[in-house]
């Protein structure tokens, strides 16, 4: 008898329910107190944070032909910050004050501001605000994630209607859908750090509160947040890692005297890499990575076609922001993100390369002044108006002139007219796109609606037919390269081409939705700041 009752009692326990034993993931309510609990928790880490942050904004109108097209656009990049003192994020509001209408409010410190960009509700997301409705379990990446129906008790107004999804591991939320009236967010997050997950991006919509039922937005957004690891606070460790050996530490170079021209050569290489140094704790360039060694090559194979050798040797970097540009400083190449996402092919890129490459030949410098450290003591971002990179009228034409002669003798010489058919778009797009295509640091390929960057090239394409499905002029942005939040480099997208069906299929120049995919960080590896192998594909 004693036999059968400890039997019974295993069989009991055997078939009690899971959440006896305290295990989240069969109690609704323990799953949801540790949601509840890391959305807090995630506040108070990103008081630790200052990443960069830009959006940018297109206002769509109807098309008969493209379906819908952007008619306006505005762009923002900042930093954001915590003040614990008001217990807010902010942005800069100089910059804040310069957007208009609709848009401001995407930033200001209302509920419905930045904030609401990154978290589901900052200041009351609890089981006393909201309803919680388990759904379905659903992959997110390599992630297996727990999805939510959310919406606010007693519909209050101003707090989140929608779903959460959260990683099934650490009950973080990795990626919430849904609105706050017209304004519709789709905020994804990245595993960063161990069990830190940390916004990186996300698409918004706003729609016409007279018309919602359309289902056609009238404002579309990205944002993008990154260098959650900026420099320099990552490089002082470097200090503590240097060892010199005072016997072995001395000038092995055969020929230490160096001439006055390899003095000056030196010297303006300095001042280049003084700007870059600086740019980089920016957040603004990106660290060197494989995006880099294709705008290398292609570089490489110009110099070889046309026998050009320079000292120092040229060197690309990449601008991690959307505003279509580049920029040449010296020997330096800068080509922004959002130019490369847009390019067609690689000939397109070559032509804008060569131009950049022949202000390199002609030795249009950098202001050698830059090679004093006092010009960029504390960077930040008000420092800024001292980047500019802009050649004068004269230096432009003649990059133009030698730019075409390096082009015509280079492999891509029987490719250029996508290339050309490219500057076309962005000239026709440029009085919609105004803040697209307009430059920041260097120069902007189009200016008072208008070719002014290899113009030739362009007088070489076909005529332009934006109806044609045929003919890809411009890609959507964000259809070649994706950004790391944490460090912020760079690595490609590595999708399918899409299928082209109807001219509404291009999507030329269009903020369209994110679709990362998403890892878990490999706690594993032996890493002081581990960089994840994030995903931004679409």
């Amino acid at each position: 008898m004693k036999r059968r009752s400890v039997l019974l009692l295993v069989i009991l326990l055997a078939g009690a329910p899971a959440w006896a034993a305290g295990n989240p993931k069969t109690n609704p309510n323990q799953s949801l107190d540790r949601i509840i609990a890391n959305e807090r928790a995630l506040a108070d880490a990103m008081r630790s944070y200052s990443p960069m942050v830009e959006t940018y904004l297109q206002r769509m109108q109807p098309d008969t032909a493209l379906g819908f097209v952007p008619s306006e656009d505005h762009y923002f990049l900042g930093r954001v910050q915590f003040q614990q003192s008001k217990e807010e994020f902010y942005l800069d509001k100089r910059l804040v004050e310069r957007m208009a209408g609709a848009f401001s409010k995407l930033y200001s410190l209302s509920p419905v501001g930045f904030s609401s960009m990154i978290f589901v509700d900052r200041t009351g997301f609890d089981l006393k605000n909201y309803h919680f409705r388990p759904m379905h379990s659903e992959f997110l990446g390599e992630v297996k994630c727990l999805v939510f129906e959310v919406s606010p008790s007693k519909n209050q107004a101003g707090r989140f209607r929608g779903a959460i999804w959260v990683d099934d591991q650490g009950y973080n939320i990795v990626r919430f859908n849904g609105s706050y009236g017209t304004f519709h967010i789709d905020s994804w997050r990245m595993n960063l750090r161990p069990g830190v997950w940390l916004p990186a991006v996300v698409y918004s919509e706003e729609f016409d509160s007279n018309k919602p039922q359309t289902g056609n937005p009238r404002l579309k957004a990205q944002t993008r947040l990154w260098g959650y690891n900026l420099a320099p606070a990552g490089r002082e460790s470097e200090f503590t890692e240097i060892t010199v050996d005072p016997e072995a530490a001395k000038d092995l170079s055969q020929t230490p005297d160096k001439s006055p021209l390899d003095i000056q050569r030196s010297w303006q290489r300095r001042a280049e890499d003084n700007v870059l140094i600086k740019l980089e704790e920016l957040g603004l360039i990106v660290p060197e990575g494989e995006v880099d060694k294709v705008l290398q090559t292609v570089v490489n194979n110009l110099e070889v076609t046309n026998k050009i050798v320079l000292d120092p040797e040229v060197r690309c970097r990449i601008i991690p922001t959307t505003p279509i540009e580049v920029a040449t400083i010296g020997h330096t190449i800068f080509v922004s993100r959002g130019l490369l996402d847009a390019l067609p092919n690689e000939a397109a890129l070559a032509a804008i390369l060569s131009h950049a490459l022949a202000h390199a030949t002609l030795g249009h410098d950098l202001d050698s002044s830059f090679a004093f450290n006092d010009r960029l003591v504390v960077p930040s971002l008000k420092q800024l108006p001292l980047f500019d990179f802009k050649h004068n009228a004269e230096q432009e034409a003649a990059a133009d002139a030698i730019g075409m002669k390096i082009l015509a003798n280079s492999p891509y010489k029987d490719n250029l007219a996508e290339a050309g058919l490219f500057l076309k778009a962005l000239a026709k797009y440029g009085r919609r796109v105004p803040n697209l295509v307009k430059a920041n640091l260097g120069e902007s390929l189009v200016s008072d609606n208008r070719i002014s960057f290899m113009s030739a090239v362009a007088d070489g394409a076909p005529p332009l037919e934006l109806e044609n499905p045929q003919q890809i002029v411009a890609l959507p942005l964000g259809s070649r390269v994706k950004l790391d939040p944490w460090a912020g480099q760079l690595k490609f997208v590595k999708a399918s081409p899409p299928h082209i069906y109807s001219a509404k299929d291009k999507l030329a120049l269009e903020v369209t939705p994110f679709s990362p995919y998403l890892v878990r960080l490999n706690t594993a590896a032996k890493s002081t700041e581990p960089v994840p192998d994030s995903g931004q594909n679409r």
